[in-house]
């Protein structure tokens, strides 16, 4: 039986239980996977929440293959389009060197859980670029620079 990684993208802690397949994983942190069989992923694609789960982008299957067999990517693609998996670097780069045209354009791609991710680690970092900040503030309504305000405040205290 062929395995299946699939990895988290978010930095919370994630639990998919799906008690008709007997399914119970949890993933602790970014970056942790779960190695699932390829026939049990078919079955747990029915399930809404693990399928939207999947969708957003808050959970990864790495294997491109499997990925156009579920229907997540077309029949064509060499690369994902559907899910950009940003990597530590990557957030780094769009937050500091990338233009703000090329900022925007990015972040298009990205969905809701992936822009969260993307907020957490500019307020874990301390990045205030003003013009990226109200770029995320009006994409998902967090605000950052307020965010490391705050928390700059509780560390004083």
């Amino acid at each position: 039986m062929d395995k299946i990684k699939i990895v988290s993208t978010v930095g919370n802690r994630v639990i998919v239980e799906v008690p008709e397949l007997r399914f119970s994983r949890t993933w602790p942190m970014a970056g942790s996977s779960v190695s699932v069989d390829k026939e049990v992923l078919e079955d747990l694609m029915y399930d809404i929440g693990f399928r939207n789960m999947i969708e957003s982008g808050m959970l990864y299957i790495q294997d491109m293959e499997t990925k156009k067999e579920l229907g997540l990517e077309p029949e064509d693609a060499v690369e994902p389009v559907n899910i950009i998996v940003l990597s530590d670097k990557d957030k780094k780069y769009y937050l500091t060197e990338l233009s703000l045209v090329g900022f925007k354009d990015k972040i298009k791609k990205l969905s809701r859980p992936q822009l969260e991710n993307l907020c957490d680690y500019a307020i874990k970092n301390r990045i205030m670029d003003v013009d990226k900040c109200k770029v995320l503030k009006e994409a998902c309504g967090r605000d950052i620079i307020n965010a490391v305000r705050l928390s700059e405040q509780n560390t004083e205290e």
